[in-house]
């Protein structure tokens, strides 16, 4: 196991954690964990291997990165996956189905194609110089501050970690394992008409499987639904975690 690099949020309350993206950090929850700790949550959310100031290891397997995280605390009120951070959350509750007391996967890596399309799909950011300005040129929407955060995440991780997670993970298809979900879980797409991981068809018919699972998608929002629509999200996180 990998011991993670951690930033915290809050000096007390119910304790919440926060898995960040494939290729981001801990820092890019700059907006959400203070958000999270003024609503009364202690907040911890670990840079993942290979990523941020986390050390590099070998495996990149998902069983590898939740066993990282599991080794973090058992004692938490409530999970925030985004994409693989989601992915990693499903992992963990697929092993303890009360691993936490509720869910939120925004935009999770439910399903990815084969291990060559999603490589060549993944890498789109490594072929520009990673600076903050490119960041911000893809992605016009965001703060200045997150884009910062992205050029110097992407440079930490580097496009061989993007590389390796996929190839130790094939087949990747995790949708029984959110089919199977045992707590209340808020299930959170990006807009279908932009780059969603999560459509709607895939969404509400998770939520129609599993009553536990409560689907909504945020319209305006690619996948940083956190970057791109930070104030809806909020609204939508704070109040299924009330």
């Amino acid at each position: 196991m990998v011991d993670l690099a951690v930033r915290t949020y809050g000096d007390d309350g119910r304790k919440l954690l926060l898995l960040h993206g494939l290729g981001s950090n801990a820092e890019g929850w700059w907006r959400v964990g203070p958000a999270l700790a003024e609503a009364g949550f202690y907040v911890v959310a670990p840079d993942l291997r290979g990523h941020g100031d986390s050390e590099h290891p070998e495996d990149f397997s998902l069983a590898a990165y939740a066993d990282d995280v599991k080794d973090l605390n058992d004692d938490w009120e409530a999970v925030v996956g985004h994409s693989i951070g989601g992915s990693i959350a499903l992992t963990l509750f697929e092993r303890e189905p009360h691993f936490a007391s509720r869910l939120v996967l925004l935009d999770p890596a439910l399903m990815l194609p084969s291990a060559e399309v999603a490589i060549d799909a993944m890498m789109a950011p490594y072929d520009a110089p990673l600076t903050p300005g490119r960041v911000s040129a893809d992605n016009p929407t965001w703060h200045p501050e997150d884009a910062r955060i992205k050029a110097e995440a992407l440079k930490q991780s580097s496009a061989s970690v993007t590389s390796l997670t996929i190839r130790h993970n094939p087949n990747w298809n995790l949708v029984g394992e959110a089919s199977r979900l045992a707590v209340p879980t808020l299930l959170v797409g990006a807009d279908p008409a932009l780059v969603a991981l999560v459509p709607p068809e895939l969404g509400s018919g998770l939520a129609e499987l599993n009553p536990l699972i409560q689907f909504v998608s945020i319209p305006g929002s690619s996948h940083s639904i956190h970057r791109d629509e930070f104030a809806p999200l909020m609204a939508t996180l704070l109040e299924f975690l009330a």
